[in-house]
Parts: C-alpha cells; sequence; structure tokens
C-alpha cells in the first residue's frame, strides 16, 4: 500500500510513501502541471494545453507516460505507461474513489482514508506497478478532487 499525504491542511502537494518508495507530488500554482519526484528521480508533468485532456510525464524530456482524458463528461483516463494501457476511472458519478483497470480487470484503488480529508491510499491488488506509475495516477486522481473543490467553493461563494 502506498500513502499520499497533503503537505498540509489546504495544500494539494502530496507526499507519497509506502513499499520502500517515497515520492513528493508539487503542482504549480496556476495550472494542472508540475513535478512529480519519484525516488529521487525528477519528472515533469506536462500538458498540452488549458483546455486539453492529455498530461504528459516526462523526464529528460523524453515522454514516460501519457493520460487522456477519455470525455469532457466522465472522470476518467487512458494511461499509456512502461508498455501498459491503463483505465483510470471513478468508482462513482459523486465518490472521491479511483479504479485502475487493465484489459478489463481491476488492479489498483486509489481512495481517501475518510471522507473529509484528503489524505489517500493507493492499494495495488494485482500485478507489479511502477511507483512513478503509481505517482502519476495519484496526480490524475488529485487533478479531480482539486477541480471538484474549486467548483464547490465558487458555487458557495457564489
Amino acid at each position: 500500500m502506498i500513502h499520499c499525504n497533503p503537505d498540509g491542511i489546504c495544500s494539494w502537494n502530496f507526499r507519497l510513501s509506502g513499499e520502500g518508495h517515497r515520492g513528493k507530488l508539487e503542482f504549480n500554482w496556476f495550472n494542472e502541471q508540475g513535478t512529480i519526484m519519484a525516488d529521487g528521480i525528477r519528472y515533469d508533468v506536462q500538458k498540452d494545453g488549458v483546455f486539453s485532456g492529455r498530461w504528459i510525464l516526462e523526464a529528460d524530456d523524453a515522454s514516460i507516460a501519457t493520460a487522456q482524458k477519455s470525455n469532457a463528461f466522465t472522470r476518467s483516463f487512458d494511461v499509456h505507461s512502461a508498455g501498459r494501457t491503463l483505465c483510470l476511472s471513478a468508482k462513482s458519478a459523486f465518490g472521491r474513489s479511483f479504479s485502475v483497470e487493465e484489459a478489463g480487470r481491476g488492479i489498483v484503488s486509489i481512495s481517501p482514508v475518510h471522507p473529509f480529508t484528503r489524505r489517500a491510499k493507493i492499494e495495488v491488488h494485482s500485478g507489479p506497478l511502477e511507483f512513478r506509475t503509481a505517482c502519476f495516477l495519484f496526480w490524475l486522481v488529485a487533478i479531480m478532487w482539486r477541480r471538484a473543490s474549486q467548483s464547490s467553493s465558487s458555487a458557495a461563494a457564489g
């Protein structure tokens, strides 16, 4: 199990640890890009454009993994990493838990540890998963959580 803990109560940056690995996700303040440190290696997360649904995980200007939002109306992504094609999707329309499938088989779950916290856990149910891929998958989940939080904050202010 990989534990994902926010840096602070209002922070969207996370520390990941577990199974002998350590990582850190740092989001840029004004967009959905930033960096992932996974086991001491720095990866940049780039988004193709403001209205694009495509993210790229890069190291030394080489693409390591990509994620494409399946469509504008669902919280799901097609992720390509290490020769694998994964589908990351929300388990329900309103919940914060996500599952990862490969060839129609559930292999990973990502879920908050409590309904009122950003602390989360990544559980690998089947086969190995590269730690940097796990970090990238959690990045996408954190983006969905952040969007939902910003959306509810805007609705409450309006």
